[in-house]
């Protein structure tokens, strides 16, 4: 099962050949791992390793990409001449950076000349390392929050902005920017993903399934908890009861900056009983208007915690309906790990950003469907019509395993670690142009 789709690649011989429309996701996976070149790259060198077993690294142009904060700001060639099954150290054309940001050097081994199988140019392996130069922080004025208490409502209103938290409801129900509706239902915990063939194979749903209840039928327990930051923002919690048994339950607070962006955090505190879940993180609903994404971490094909070598730490852009992977069996798809950031917009620009301040990132997924609807549909035909974009961002979802499909489980290092509390922390802002 190379693909979802077969027309992307062809076979010829006992190789395969990619089309022009680029690698599909599991081809993403599978051609990382055939790549006969590897390399660990730091910031200033490389040591090469060349795993074929006749031909010399000189075979192929090396290229090195500097990229800061997923733009590419240099590139060079570089000269490598590692003898097959052996491994050398070289310097990189780029010395280590002094301005602030995230840089990510990749070196793309690709090759020289046209092939019967692909043309010149091609990327036939690559590796990459990422650093950290610390930026300074940034300083801005803005106009104080104001803050309406009502008998069913607290609202949070800024120079742009406003937010509307209900008492009855234990949801944040509005986010206005620029005038405008962000948000199309309250965001809400998920804990929950669609299952792929494989957690059919193994029995994923039977085990897992009361954390699909647990998304679908949280509840809000008692008012919600308001008190004032130092920098003169409102933070409210909400706590909610899990619908498991044995109980279970969880807290999301919410800090809404004079700036107009929306500080979250969910927690948890295991119940040994339960064990782990498919996904811990938050689900917004927002207008299917909102369709066009882009965001800088690993891509450019959907990956998961297990399936995310072939990737590339980039700025990347797609759509909703693009992430819809063109399985026989709607199932879990278009995740992505390691986001920074993601912007969720209309084809104006318009829309909300989500980030994520952890050193790895965040895991996110945006679709025309939730995890429920695609679930329920047995063939691509019988999905609903799109009403909705749905974005989800989560500190990580189980890996999606596949050893076999017929029994075996997700590797135990790639589920998620339920010994102590689950944090996830993240932010929301409105992107208006």
């Amino acid at each position: 099962d190379f693909g979802e789709r077969p027309t992307d690649y062809n076979f010829i011989g006992n190789g395969v050949v990619l089309a022009d429309r680029g690698l599909t996701p599991k081809m993403q996976e599978v051609k990382y791992n055939y790549q006969d070149i590897f390399a660990k790259v730091t910031d200033t060198k490389a040591v090469v390793t060349n795993r074929a077993m006749f031909t010399n690294t000189s075979a192929y142009d090396c290229v090195v990409i500097l990229a800061r904060n997923g733009e590419t700001v240099a590139s060079a060639p570089l000269a490598t001449d590692v003898p097959p099954m052996e491994s050398r150290e070289y310097d990189l054309p780029f010395a280590h950076q002094a301005r602030g940001g995230e840089y990510a050097v990749t070196l793309s081994f690709r090759l020289k000349a046209d092939t019967a199988w692909a043309p010149r140019g091609y990327e036939v392996a690559f590796a990459q390392g990422v650093y950290r130069v610390e930026e300074e922080a940034k300083f801005e004025r803005y106009a104080p929050l104001r803050v309406v208490r009502g008998d069913y409502n607290t609202g949070v209103h800024g120079e742009h902005f406003s937010v509307l938290f209900s008492k009855t409801q234990g949801k944040m129900i509005s986010y206005r920017a620029g005038g405008v509706e962000m948000l199309k239902a309250a965001p809400m915990p998920n804990f929950w993903r669609a299952p792929t063939e494989n957690d059919y194979g193994n029995r994923m749903p039977q085990r897992y399934g009361q954390w699909k209840l647990a998304s679908l039928y949280c509840l809000p327990m008692d008012k919600p908890q308001v008190q004032n930051e130092v920098d003169g923002g409102v933070s409210i919690t909400y706590l909610y009861a899990l619908p498991t048994t044995p109980a279970a339950q969880c807290a999301v607070r919410y800090t809404v900056h004079p700036c107009g962006r929306v500080d979250a955090e969910l927690r948890y505190d295991p119940v040994k009983e339960l064990g782990d879940m498919p996904e811990f993180g938050m689900l917004f609903t927002l207008d299917a208007q909102y369709d066009q994404v882009r965001y800088y971490g690993m891509g450019p094909g959907e990956n998961y915690v297990d399936r995310c070598h072939g990737a590339k730490l980039g700025l990347w852009e797609t759509t909703a309906q693009e992430n819809v992977s063109r399985y026989v069996l709607p199932q879990e798809c278009g995740n992505r790990t390691g986001v920074r950031w993601v912007e969720v917009t209309d084809f104006r620009g318009r829309g909300l950003r989500f980030l994520c301040a952890a050193e790895n990132g965040m895991e996110t997924s945006v679709l025309p469907y939730t995890p429920h609807e695609l679930e329920n549909a047995r063939h691509p035909n019988e999905l609903p019509p799109v009403y909705n974009t749905v974005v989800r961002v989560a500190r990580q979802q189980m890996g999606v395993g596949g050893d076999d499909s017929w029994g075996a489980r997700t590797h135990e290092e790639y589920l998620l670690n339920v010994e102590k509390p689950l944090v996830f922390r993240f932010s929301f802002e409105a992107v208006v142009r």
